[in-house]
């Protein structure tokens, strides 16, 4: 049996299910989005920056997991 802290489990379901949304919401980008300006567009918005947020979300949730086993 390993113990997580309920905080710690509350947090890695928030940055899933966070994680989750931006994937389902994701777009691809049109020549509109390209000539938007940059620091209007929120890169969760689309694939690349979805995709990215997911890796990072899932990488963390892992090293949390596995800190827990040793």
């Amino acid at each position: 049996m390993v113990m997580i802290s309920r905080p710690l489990v509350e947090q890695l379901i928030v940055q899933l299910d966070r994680s989750a949304h931006f994937c389902e919401n994701a777009r691809g980008m049109t020549d509109v989005d390209l000539r938007a300006d940059f620091h209007a567009i929120e890169p969760t918005e689309f694939y690349a920056g979805a995709s990215g947020y997911a890796r990072a979300t899932m990488r963390d949730v892992l090293q949390s997991l596995e800190s827990h086993l040793s």
